[in-house]
């Protein structure tokens, strides 16, 4: 009988270490400001055929708040990585 050579153990790659502890990216704002997220554009070819799944009428972007705004409904949308959350149970009632 004929033995099979012996190979080596199989090793992983070293990992490289995780952080002990995140690195400062920025100071905290001092007032509360719209989130990275927030400021994500959406495509204006998107805009000109949205419309409020309630009232089916025009919304405008609040590009600040990230939010589509329905005037008629009194709510407004989130918008979440240039995607509108057209989800009236999730969306903001404007203040009078």
């Amino acid at each position: 009988m004929t033995e099979e050579p012996t190979r080596p153990a199989e090793t992983q790659a070293p990992s490289s270490p995780a952080p002990s502890s995140p690195a400062p990216s920025s100071p905290a704002p001092s007032s509360p400001g719209p989130s990275p997220a927030a400021l994500s554009p959406i495509d204006p070819r998107l805009l000109e055929i949205l419309v409020c799944p309630l009232t089916k009428g025009p919304l405008e972007y609040d590009r600040v708040a990230g939010e589509l705004i329905s005037r008629q409904a009194g709510l407004a949308y989130k918008v979440r990585d240039g995607i509108p959350i057209m989800l009236a149970d999730e969306a903001r009632k404007l203040e009078d």
